[in-house]
């Protein structure tokens, strides 16, 4: 079962150029899984959290293209935060982890690639029944 261990970030490629910068993504080399849903958040304020929930199936990768999003992970056991605020670091979240967001102001982007199409029932939205099924409380 994934543990915090398993939560990585990822330094993607980065071209830094006189006319701007550019960070490709390859899908099938720098996302550790096949990439079934993109989808992004932005205009987060008043309620500056979101997440809050684990899924039973997906594998995230989070990438704030701009502003600043702390994240925190918790396997059940231990947690810990990561800070996003470059466009070329991406943060790995494994399935069977929760996570919380903190958008820092309401200007921040999170781009989110997923190894699962959206289903509801993937979605582990109450701590107490996380907490259950990883270490059996």
């Amino acid at each position: 079962m994934n543990t915090i261990e398993n939560v990585k970030l990822i330094n993607l490629k980065t071209f830094i150029e006189p006319d701007g910068n550019l960070v490709p993504i390859e899908l099938n080399k720098d996302i550790p899984f096949e990439v079934k849903r993109i989808f992004y958040v932005f205009g987060v304020h008043d309620q500056n959290d979101r997440g809050k929930h684990s899924h039973y199936k997906t594998k995230q990768v989070l990438i704030c293209v701009n502003g600043e999003v702390k994240v925190l992970c918790d396997d059940g056991y231990r947690k810990d935060t990561w800070i996003l605020n470059k466009p070329n670091h991406a943060l790995y979240i494994p399935e069977l982890i929760w996570d919380e967001q903190v958008y820092i102001n309401s200007e921040s982007v999170l781009l989110v690639l997923a190894n699962t199409n959206y289903d509801f029932s993937d979605y582990i939205e109450d701590y107490e029944e996380f907490k259950k099924l990883k270490v059996g409380l």
